[in-house]
């Protein structure tokens, strides 16, 4: 059998060779861990601390990049144990979000997996975090306006306010969703807390 070739008479191994890798935009890969018991009316979430910039001090799921050589449940996991101490966790994909401007560093996509909490989950800052800390969180919907307070050993530490959008399939569009009020919540896990929180309501 002939060995097939492009229209420009390559074959599969003369085109490899000759693939330039900086032709396309490349963006960073991120992952993050959503540990949770997430209700109607809210739940309790797994958060850390930032440690460095950006949005040093304000609380984050644990996540990170993924390293050159790993999958993102490999780097899940890394993540989650460096950060927090706590492993075994049976984490599976929630969401993939691509927004661009989500990070103000660069462009990073970050693949979501989320897992159910454990009872007494004993978690500490490490790595680049500074604090990791169970929350609990209230939940409540006006119309198009999502409002969450977060609490943290019985106090109030901060408001957030999320004005939603939705996808055809009646999931947030984490997209076209938009933070009006962020309090001490990085990035754009606010619109995240949303879907997942959006998510647990439609399968209840």
């Amino acid at each position: 059998m002939a060995t097939a070739k492009d229209r420009n008479g390559l074959t599969e191994e003369q085109f490899l060779r000759l693939y330039d890798v900086t032709k396309y935009f490349r963006p960073s890969v991120t992952v993050d861990a959503i540990l949770h018991d997430v209700a109607k009316s809210g739940g309790k979430i797994l958060l850390i601390k930032r440690g460095g910039h950006p949005f040093i001090g304000d609380w984050a799921f644990p996540g990170g990049f993924v390293e050159e050589n790993e999958d993102c449940e490999t780097a899940v996991a890394r993540e989650l144990f460096e950060e927090t101490g706590v492993k075994d966790m049976a984490l599976s994909q929630l969401v993939t979000v691509s927004t661009p401007g989500r990070d103000p560093r660069w462009r990073n996509i970050t693949v979501v997996f989320a897992a159910r909490i454990k009872d007494g989950v004993n978690a500490a800052g490490g790595d680049d975090a500074s604090d990791a800390k169970v929350f609990d969180f209230t939940y409540e919907r006006r119309d198009d306006l999502a409002v969450m307070r977060f609490f943290a050993d019985g106090v109030d530490e901060f408001s957030v306010k999320v004005k939603l959008a939705f996808d055809k399939c009646g999931l947030v569009d984490i997209n076209k969703s938009e933070v009006i009020e962020r309090g001490a919540l990085a990035f754009d896990h606010a619109k995240i807390i949303c879907f997942l929180t959006e998510k647990m309501r439609g399968e209840k």
